[in-house]
Order: C-alpha cells, then sequence, then structure tokens
C-alpha cells in the first residue's frame, strides 16, 4: 500500500491530525496497533477541555490549546460530541495558596488571554455546597468544560474515513527505512506500508517510533493516574481544582458528561508503559487528597476504577516539529496532560508544516464535516438492554454499523456507555455478546487480514 501521508496512533491527537488532513486531496491512512482506537493514553482520562489558564505562557502548549478553544464550539456542533460548559474553580484554603493563585495562575491565565477572576468563598459555596467551609476563596476559570473523551477520537476518524482516509487497525509499526522519496514502514506481519511523510503520534511510543530512524531526540516515560468514579450525589456545579504541585495539576472532582463524577487522578511515575494497574494506596491518596476539597468524598462509593497512563517527556514543552534526521517524519509527542483539549490546534499546527512543504497541495472541493452513514434499523432495537444506563438494542447496533467498529466489549462501552452502570454489565453483557454474533452469523463481518478496520471485512 501507498500513500502521501500515515499518521502513526489512533489516540484523539492522531485521530484528530487524520480527520483534518483528510480536507486535503491526498491519499492518507491512520496505523493504530491495537484492534480498537482509543485504547492507549487516550481511553482514560479527566474528560475535560481546558481553557489552559496554567499552561505556561508563551508556549507551544499554550499556543495550541489557545488555537483548539476557537475549534472546539464548531467541531462539537458539527460532530454532535456530549459537552458542559461547567467552568473550573481553583480553592483556595489557606492564605499561601491564595497568594500563589494570584501571584502565579492569574497571572499566567492574562498572559494566555484566559479570563478568570478571584471569587470569594460566599461565591463559591453558592453554586458548590460540597466544598470545605474552610476554603478563602478560588479561581473561577469560566471557559473550563467537559466532554465525551471517547466519541472524539471516533467522531475525527470516523468523518476522516467518510472523507477518503483508511483507518488501519491492528497494524503495530516495527521497522521504518527510509530513501530519498518515501518510508517504508513494516508491520509485524511482515507486511509493508510505503508513504511519503509519517506523522509521529503514537503517544507513550512516539520516542520508539522516533528512534526506528535514528532519531533520539526526545524520551517519553509513563506517569500514572488512578480515577475513582462515584456516582454519589455531589453538590457542586463547577470542576473544583486544587492549588498544583510541582509534580501534577493535583487531584480534582469534576461531574462527567456519562453522569457521575471522577475523582483524581495519581500522579506516579513508572517504567511500565502497560502498567494500568489500580491500587488500595492509589484510591486512599484520592479520599484524601480530594477530602480536602469536598471533605464528604472521603466516603463516596467508588462504582468503578481506571488508571490512564500520560506521555511524561524529556522535553517541558510539546513536540510538535520535523524530525531531526528526517524532516518527512513530523512528531506530535510530548502532548502529557492536554491532549484532548489541545487536539484541534495540534493537528491543525501540524498540517500547516506538512502544507508548508508542499504548497501544491489543494483541499478537496467536497468535504461532509458530520457522518452520514445509513444505519439499518430491526423491529426490537428499542429493547432497553443496560438499565442503568438505559442503552437499548438499537444503540448497541448502531455502532456495530459504524466504519470503525468496536472489536470487544470495551469498545462498545465507551462508544454506547453500557457496562459503566453500578451492575459492571453483569445484566447487559451477554445481550451485547448476543448482538455482536449477530453480525457475525449474518455475514457482515468476516474475518480477513485484508480487511482496512478491525481485521474483518464487509
Amino acid at each position: 500500500m501507498n500513500y502521501d501521508v500515515v499518521v502513526i496512533g489512533g489516540g484523539i491527537v492522531g485521530s484528530a491530525i487524520i480527520h483534518k488532513l483528510s480536507i486535503y486531496d491526498m491519499k492518507i491512512a491512520l496505523l493504530e496497533k491495537e484492534p480498537d482506537l482509543c485504547e492507549g493514553i487516550s481511553k482514560a482520562n479527566s474528560a475535560i477541555i481546558h481553557t489552559g489558564f496554567d499552561a505556561p505562557a508563551g508556549s507551544l502548549e499554550a499556543k495550541v490549546i489557545r488555537r483548539a478553544n476557537e475549534l472546539w464550539p464548531s467541531i462539537i456542533k458539527h460532530h454532535k460530541l456530549a459537552f458542559e460548559k461547567r467552568g473550573a474553580v481553583m480553592v483556595a484554603t489557606n492564605e499561601e495558596e491564595k497568594k500563589k493563585i494570584l501571584n502565579k495562575y492569574l497571572t499566567n491565565a492574562k498572559e494566555n488571554n484566559v479570563d478568570v477572576r478571584w471569587v470569594s468563598k460566599e461565591e463559591i459555596l453558592k453554586d458548590n455546597p460540597a466544598v470545605t467551609q474552610e476554603t478563602i476563596g478560588g479561581l473561577f476559570i469560566e471557559g473550563e468544560s467537559i466532554i465525551d473523551p471517547w466519541d472524539a477520537v471516533y467522531k475525527f476518524a470516523e468523518i476522516a474515513e467518510q472523507n477518503g482516509a483508511d483507518i488501519l487497525l491492528n497494524k503495530e509499526v516495527k521497522h521504518i527505512t527510509s530513501t530519498a522519496e518515501n518510508f517504508t514502514l513494516m508491520m509485524e506481519n511482515g507486511e509493508e506500508i510505503k508513504t511519503k511523510y509519517v506523522i509521529n503520534a503514537a503517544g507513550l511510543y512516539s520516542d520508539a517510533i522516533a528512534s526506528m530512524i535514528g532519531d533520539d531526540s526526545f524520551s517519553i516515560t509513563p506517569r500514572k493516574g488512578q480515577f475513582i468514579v462515584t456516582k454519589d450525589k455531589v453538590d457542586i456545579k463547577n470542576i473544583i481544582l486544587p492549588v498544583p504541585s510541582e509534580k501534577s495539576k493535583g487531584k480534582l472532582i469534576t461531574p462527567a458528561v456519562f453522569k457521575g463524577h471522577l475523582l483524581g487522578p495519581t500522579a506516579e511515575d513508572i517504567h511500565d508503559k502497560t502498567d494500568c494497574s489500580t491500587t488500595e494506596e492509589g484510591f486512599k491518596e484520592i479520599r484524601e487528597e480530594c477530602g480536602k476539597l469536598i471533605p464528604v468524598s472521603k466516603n463516596y462509593t467508588s462504582v468503578k476504577q481506571y488508571a490512564g497512563l500520560r506521555a511524561v517527556c524529556s522535553e517541558s514543552d510539546y513536540i510538535i516539529r520535523k524530525s531531526v534526521v528526517n524532516p518527512r517524519m513530523i512528531h506530535a509527542a510530548g502532548i502529557r496532560s492536554t491532549g484532548l483539549s489541545a487536539s484541534p490546534g495540534i493537528a491543525e499546527y501540524v498540517a500547516d508544516i506538512l502544507i508548508a512543504d508542499n504548497v501544491n497541495i489543494k483541499k478537496k472541493e467536497q468535504w461532509k464535516p458530520g457522518v452520514t452513514r445509513r444505519i439499518r434499523s430491526q423491529a426490537d432495537d428499542n429493547e432497553i438492554i443496560c438499565l442503568t444506563r438505559n442503552i437499548t438494542k438499537g444503540d448497541v447496533r448502531k455502532v456495530m454499523q459504524m466504519a470503525v467498529r468496536p472489536n470487544n466489549l470495551d469498545g462498545i462501552k465507551r462508544r454506547t456507555t453500557a457496562l459503566l452502570g453500578e451492575c459492571q454489565g453483569s445484566c447487559c453483557i451477554p445481550k451485547i455478546l448476543d448482538i455482536m454474533e449477530e453480525f457475525h452469523l449474518e455475514g457482515e463481518l468476516m474475518k480477513s487480514e485484508q480487511h482496512s478496520f478491525i481485521g474483518y471485512k464487509i
């Protein structure tokens, strides 16, 4: 297979990039080593669209987040993403924290052109009665919002695919060679893919991809963040933020668009890039720290726990640039904890680098901005199979008919929110498996190594 551009990495950044590139008249593809998109860093985060108020002033991170915030409203509208503008409060509980907020974060926010203001204790408690009575005020960041982070990945990829991009799953790049004209990407199974340009959006493994062409200019290490999901009533309207430490943004309490609230994350520097385990120590730390902001959170019931890994880079800022070894590889790496927020801005920045080198590349005359697939319905589509989330058979069948289909229960969960309820899927899993099998038996998903998506072909 031959392409003009191949994007490596099927998380939010890679999907946003392939989405952006699909408006241009090029042959493009996205490669993901897992059997589904959103299987790495992007599947486990705080689901917040940040304003960039606390991004280092003058940094590339601040620049692309600011641009992303200009792009998100149109994306949310056209892609029909679940989204709520909540605002956030960075809570001060003593004079030292207040001083840090005013001297550092308020000043930094203004340098980044983000609207913030100091609010009193009374203002905080009016909208957030659950916040500790020890608060002496805080920094209100009106633009902070919550979103469905998984649907954003899938919609970006789905729209790119219907506009001509190939979304290739189960494609792990093991080796890269290059000539003056192109790269040859060798897959684990021996398959070769040739491309003129490579966009390295491989997250935790972006340093490994870079090293395949001899570029060792940066390294990536994992930082684990554990979360608790609670369905207990939390009497807050805003996202509640602590005053950050030098190591992390700290442990927050935030509403989630799929209902319930998230508490966390921890910030544990580890070595294993596959370690997404959760621990009792981590949960204890979350409860203790969140309890300083919302005292009753120490007693909240956990209905689900998860851990995500963030890509900590040897450089202090985002890496969005041409490789120092071969300028036809463009890195989008070191995107630590604001990748979801910044993804549209990152995608535009990458596209600008690419187009600057290829002035003859033109936009397509026609480009479809939303998912327009025709979904086949059945008589029992309205039967509810997930009582805690009110998910129907039709909801599951709909995602089974998308171009980038789920290949496992986690994929169903992220696309429909089934299995996210208190029962942990104990009631709906058998019926979901029946629906998945229904598509196999009908012959709509037959095994084939040649298919572009999940190892099946239509």
